[in-house]
């Protein structure tokens, strides 16, 4: 269950975000904060229903809420548990603003992953990642990140690529590795829901996109070769799906998972990057998860999400690219269908030498 207890209020602006770009295609953008009562719900259903149950909490930016909200959530949970005895995971997704001290030990004696919004270096970062202000944030970001280390929080860093970071991959990965950064995620950044791709000055094109995943994955596999591994999530998977597992990123299992998404009013969603007024399923306030899972299966959320292109079918690198994310696609093409044209052929050597060293691991623990 990915929470959004903010809605989409958030206390940066900036020009690449893809969920005011949703919020602001609803008929009510803004849900204001959520209530105990929403919250008690969520709780409530999902434990019933679930052995083993994942909170993440999203926004705009969680934190604007305050910490009593999640620690009354905690308690919550921890309360109607007693009788559940479901598994409990905690996530965490921010701009890492607003954090602090009492935010740290909170997010540490809790089992938080804590993942920070964070491009890449200082420059890059404040490139689009500014205040209401129009003032870069990142070395605010810098000292969270910094607090977050000395309280032992677990916690990664995902970024948003953008052209200037396709430009920019080894002083990107310099910066992240000088300051002790080993838990990598690398989004492209999406072009505007429903709009034609390439639009935007952010817009990232194939072409770039392949130039930032071949000099990332050189970084990555020189850094693994030399004995000082760094998790790039994306690189991770695909040594995952060689060894013979299923990746854990959603966007690389060629069909969409059975997520749900709550805005702070209860509104459900399918999925993150589909929170708009055409995909809602329901409130937890007056639907069942069955119900909502019925309304899924009436959109057909999932059975439509496949890419079904001959193009895909026909390819050789279908069963690790598996048609791209729904997200990224335009009329059923995948917008980097491309890029991974050129980057497995130029990866894929390395990353089978690098699954076969994992198999090795696994065969003689």
């Amino acid at each position: 269950m990915m929470i959004k207890p903010s809605s989409s209020a958030c206390n940066l602006a900036c020009s690449y975000c893809f969920y005011q770009d949703l919020a602001l295609k609803r008929d009510i953008p803004f849900h204001g904060f959520m209530s105990d009562e929403v919250m008690a719900s969520l709780i409530e259903k999902c434990l019933s229903e679930a052995e083993r149950c994942s909170f993440m909490f999203q926004g705009g930016e969680p934190s604007l809420i305050g910490l009593p909200f999640f620690k009354r959530f905690v308690e919550t949970v921890n309360r109607l548990n007693e009788t559940s005895h479901s598994i409990v995971n905690y996530a965490f997704q921010t701009n890492a603003l607003t954090l602090d001290l009492p935010w740290a030990e909170f997010f540490k004696e809790n089992g938080f992953l804590v993942g920070v919004s964070f491009d890449g270096n200082a420059r890059l970062h404040n490139l689009y990642r500014k205040d209401s202000k129009g003032e870069g944030t990142a070395q605010k970001v810098l000292q969270s990140i910094s607090l977050l280390k000395e309280q032992c929080v677990d916690f990664n860093i995902l970024s948003v690529v953008t052209p200037a970071m396709a430009e920019n991959v080894r002083p990107m990965w310099n910066y992240l590795s000088g300051h002790g950064l080993p838990f990598l995620q690398y989004i492209p950044c999406m072009d505007p829901f429903g709009e034609e791709p390439g639009g935007t000055s952010f817009s990232l094109s194939p072409d770039s996109y392949a130039k930032f995943l071949m000099q990332l994955f050189d970084l990555w596999y020189e850094n693994l070769a030399g004995g000082k591994g760094v998790s790039v999530r994306f690189f991770d998977n695909l040594v995952s799906m060689l060894v013979g597992f299923q990746p854990e990123s959603c966007d690389m299992t060629g069909i969409c998972s059975v997520q749900y998404v709550a805005e702070s009013d209860g509104s459900i969603y399918p999925c993150d990057f589909f929170c708009v007024d055409d995909y809602c399923l329901g409130n937890i306030l007056s639907s069942s998860i069955t119900d909502l899972d019925a309304k899924r299966k009436e959109l057909q959320f999932i059975e439509s999400s496949p890419n079904k292109s001959l193009a895909c079918s026909t390819c050789q690198w279908e069963k690790l690219c598996r048609g791209g994310c729904k997200r990224y696609r335009n009329e059923g093409a995948y917008r980097y269908c491309t890029s991974m044209q050129q980057f497995f052929p130029y990866a894929i050597h390395r990353l089978e030498q690098v699954a076969r060293t994992v198999r090795q691991q696994i065969n003689t623990k």
